[in-house]
């Protein structure tokens, strides 16, 4: 059977584009089917509160590891091997007969999403190194359609009287056809990676466990209090509304939506805004207004108020985190995927921390007055985010210029 290639016409921008909103189909089916999986295997609320942070370790082990192998193969080789695995472990989740099984369903899930997050970053980044313009704005904010488009569907077919097996089958497969097919047209980044990062990373000696370099604190540090941030609107915010508030339940079912249209709104228009403002300026836009939306939300304290809040915090949160990748992507002396993974670990500990946090603290004074806390706590963000003076002896390394208008052939593969 003859090759299948892509054309030509689809350009590196537009297949990382098509990667990410693929990735994010799967996690839109995956979040609208919890309650019918939670059903079909009977599990409790608190197994289920159980059973469902298994994903997140998952991810958080992957991380390194996404780095390590993002180092020595090229982005675009994990992206492929870390997709396919995703979409392959993806209907296990339908499958599993008890909790058990789906909590190690979710770790392993959670551990291909992790490092295929990571990968798909690390290849946004050299996208935007070696051609010309900003895209990992429109690449998170194609997730974002993508989970739309996932969750929509799966309802859909849960409506229509599918089964679970098939409502996670099916997209399964055709993710893991276009993870690889799709992962040819990216940019082959092995040959640049791999001599330039050993020397970075044989220079640059990490110590203490865990510990990010010095170069990443600020950054980290923006990455664990959105963190908490974008926890407090998901989990939190629809309770403040139906029961702090009284609002009714269709306003209080508005508050997650409207957050996640804004940041679908401020991610397709953030690559622009990243073409005429610094990165660092941007930060310091986007954390004050997620500190503005939350005070303006809680200190007026009505149902729309907190909407309009919502939006606005939806709207400044919607720039930081690929504003963040792409600083720590680009570091001095920091190898790219290992900033990312940085990042993206202090950023999961962050928003895994927020329930730790604001519980016992609404249970202690009330939801209103922590609410207001994290929107205090988020005008550290401009603070943080200020313009840093670059070091004066740093050795940047060549990057291969790439012609968009004949880009360099893809490997076929025969199916």
């Amino acid at each position: 059977m003859p090759a299948i290639r892509f054309p030509r016409t689809l350009s590196y921008h537009v297949a990382l584009a098509l990667l990410f909103a693929t990735s994010g189909i799967m996690w839109g089916v995956w979040i609208a089917r919890i309650p019918g999986i939670s059903a079909n295997l009977d599990l409790t609320r608190t197994q289920l509160g159980v059973v469902l942070p298994a994903f997140s370790v998952g991810a958080l082990i992957a991380f390194p590891v996404a780095a390590s192998v993002s180092t020595r193969l090229g982005s675009r080789s994990a992206i492929r091997v870390f997709g396919v695995a995703r979409a392959l472990l993806f209907p296990a989740l339908a499958l599993a007969p008890d909790a058990i099984t789906l909590a190690i369903a979710l770790g392993l899930a959670g551990f291909a999403h992790g490092a295929l997050d990571i990968s798909l970053n690390a290849q946004g980044v050299e996208i935007e190194r070696r051609t010309t313009g900003s895209i990992l704005s429109r690449a998170h904010g194609s997730f974002s359609l993508g989970a739309l488009v996932g969750s929509a569907g799966a309802g859909l077919a849960a409506q229509a009287g599918f089964g679970l097996p098939l409502q996670f089958a099916l997209p399964g497969v055709c993710a893991a056809a276009a993870f690889f097919l799709i992962s040819p047209r990216l940019i082959d980044d092995e040959a640049v990676a791999t001599p330039a990062i050993r020397r970075l990373e044989t220079k640059r000696k990490w110590r203490g466990f865990g510990l990010p370099p010095r170069a990443l604190w600020a950054l980290g540090a923006i990455a664990f209090v959105t963190g908490i941030a974008d926890e407090a609107i998901a989990d939190w915010s629809t309770l403040f509304i139906r029961q702090d508030l009284g609002g009714a339940p269709i306003v209080a079912s508005l508050a997650y939506s409207i957050y996640s249209l804004a940041m679908l709104i401020g991610r397709f228009s953030g690559d622009r805004i990243s073409a005429r403002l610094d990165a660092r300026r941007i930060l310091q836009i986007a954390g004050a207004m997620g500190a503005t939306g939350l005070l303006f939300g809680t200190v007026l304290n009505t149902p729309l108020a907190m909407l309009a809040g919502i939006a606005i915090v939806g709207l400044g949160f919607s720039a930081i985190y690929p504003t963040l990748y792409r600083l720590a992507g680009t570091t001095p002396d920091i190898s790219r995927a290992k900033g990312l993974a940085t990042i993206a670990t202090i950023a999961y500990v962050g928003f895994l921390a927020g329930p730790l946090i604001i519980g016992p603290l609404a249970n202690a004074t009330s939801l209103r007055m922590t609410l207001i806390g994290v929107g205090m706590l988020c005008l550290l963000l401009p603070v943080l985010g200020r313009p840093q003076r670059e070091p004066e002896h740093t050795v940047a390394e060549p990057v291969p210029t790439i012609d968009l208008k004949h880009p360099p052939e893809p490997h076929p593969y025969s199916l």
